[in-house]
């Protein structure tokens, strides 16, 4: 009897375990790919403070080198320096958004891979639940990360919209002092 026909029940449980264990399996595969796209992203976000960092460590050089310059113009000397104090406050500005930033897209990335990993854990649970709820489940999840995708998309303009509203306040509250 060990090689006779299963039981359709049995059968259809296989069937069942089957087909559940290669969407467990494929979500697991797609949280992987999910997590190394995050893994890239921060890197490149790495790179790129590392790079305004060589960019500010440039722009501190040379608005040393002309500093000794404004030293020797006694009559505009004031206004340059002015003009410099300024530029450098927008420098450091920029460096410590960008690192903020850097900060944020680690965190949220880390929030994206745990949420996956919860997402997974709870996508064993369904293995009883009826095909609709999981479907409803899929939906769900994919329109957060949808959500997921379209804030990290707008988090450079957001970025530009805030430096640049730095920057008019910084210059509208030293323009009232003089």
């Amino acid at each position: 009897m060990a090689n006779g026909p299963q039981n359709p029940a049995e059968a259809g449980m296989r069937a069942m375990q089957d087909a559940v264990g290669g969407a467990v399996s494929a979500q697991q595969r797609s949280m992987g790919l999910a997590q190394d796209w995050a893994e890239s992203v921060i890197e490149s976000y790495k790179s790129q403070a590392e790079s305004y960092r060589a960019l500010t460590d440039a722009m501190s050089s040379s608005m040393t080198t002309l500093q000794r310059t404004l030293e020797s113009q006694e009559e505009t000397n004031r206004a340059l320096k002015e003009s410099l104090d300024a530029y450098r406050n927008v420098v450091e500005s920029a460096s410590e958004t960008q690192e903020r930033n850097m900060k944020l897209a680690e965190n949220f990335f880390g929030n994206i891979v745990e949420t996956l990993r919860g997402q997974l854990e709870s996508s064993r649970s369904l293995l009883l639940e009826p095909a609709t709820k999981q479907q409803e489940y899929f939906q769900n999840l994919t329109q957060e990360w949808m959500d997921a995708y379209v804030k990290l998309l707008s988090s450079p303009l957001e970025f530009s919209r805030a430096s640049a509203e730095r920057t008019r306040g910084g210059t509208g509250g030293e323009g009232g002092e003089r």
